[in-house]
């Protein structure tokens, strides 16, 4: 057992090293803010492939974009983090120490969306991250309140090495242990499409194959225990 987690560190290091931007993306199970006045709000699955271009979360900011039928697209920024005093570097910033979003975000149907807005509600609720999902409103001037604290429809945080419950059926516990690696070594010898998780860019991105890239994205977040 010494020798396979001497070996799995060194591999996480290789994976560190090609991967220093790793992020987290939405879960796929809870995708969804929403607006009483637009509907649901998907998070997770913009671009082709799907989630290509859907929401992430790195170190100190947002990026990708959400998805309403009824607003259509509404980008978070590329990269950050945004200074947010033009239209050409705006953006959602997070504070990993507190959990806050701050900064805005733009729909060309909708206009700006205020992350910062919800220290505004009665009572304040402001958009904030916590260990599993996003929380808070966000406010939009032509589209009001966007709720993502709701306690059945909300926006969580999908941990990329949180595979299997141990039943390898793919169902995701909310933990990472044996059962996540082993399900992932299983799929990953087979070139199963369960294992395709990452392009080599470190955003988790699949590409439609499975090789070295997938391999060091899962055990670098195994590792890290997400």
């Amino acid at each position: 057992m010494n020798h396979i987690h001497a070996s799995i560190g060194s591999l996480v290091l290789l994976a560190a090293s090609s991967a220093a931007h790793a992020q987290i993306g939405i879960s796929p199970a809870d995708k969804f803010g929403w607006s009483e006045n637009c509907g649901y709000l998907n998070f997770r699955d913009a671009g082709n492939p799907p989630t290509a271009q859907g929401v992430r979360v790195y170190g100190s900011y947002l990026s990708g974009y959400i998805w309403g039928e009824n607003t259509g697209w509404v980008h978070l920024g590329n990269s950050g983090p945004y200074t947010n005093t033009n239209n050409t570097n705006y953006g959602v910033n997070y504070n990993a120490g507190t959990g806050a979003l701050t900064g805005m975000a733009w729909g060309e149907n909708v206009g700006w969306i205020n992350f910062s807005g919800g220290a505004l509600a009665v009572p304040a609720n402001p958009a904030r991250i916590d260990a599993t999902r996003i929380r808070g409103y966000a406010w939009g001037e032509n589209i009001g309140w966007i709720n993502l604290d709701d306690a059945t429809k909300f926006v969580g945080l999908q941990c990329p090495a949180d595979l299997d419950n141990g039943s390898n059926t793919g169902t995701p516990d909310g933990g990472v242990d044996v059962n996540d690696l082993l399900y992932f070594l299983s799929n990953f010898e087979l070139g199963a499409a369960a294992a395709d998780l990452d392009n080599g860019t470190g955003n988790g991105i699949p590409d439609g194959g499975v090789d070295i890239n997938d391999l060091l994205y899962f055990l670098l977040h195994f590792e890290a225990g997400c």
